[in-house]
């Protein structure tokens, strides 16, 4: 599924960080201690809004060790194969 597909509501998972293997990827430390966060807790994420662009973003937080709260937005880019679609549960 391409990232365009996405509609708000759908739940993603992380699989891996963005661009390895892609040369001249660059990406910023805190945003890998982030994507690397989600790969280890596991859990979905719910698309949550559009850009102008019409790319797909998410939010995310987590609990600091000192119990503060730490809020993060990311982007879904077109080129990303970081991610799978979670299907929803049958009732």
């Amino acid at each position: 599924m391409k990232s365009s597909e996405l509609k708000i509501g759908d739940r993603i998972r992380i699989t891996e960080v963005p661009g390895k293997g892609i040369p001249n990827y660059t990406i910023f430390p805190e945003t890998v201690r982030v994507y690397k966060k989600l790969v280890k807790r596991k859990r979905s994420v719910r698309i949550s809004e559009f850009d102008e662009f019409g790319s797909p973003w998410y939010h995310c937080r987590f609990r600091k060790r000192n119990g503060q709260m730490e809020y993060h937005s990311l982007i879904v880019m077109s080129s990303d194969t970081n991610w799978v679609l979670v299907k929803k549960r049958k009732s």
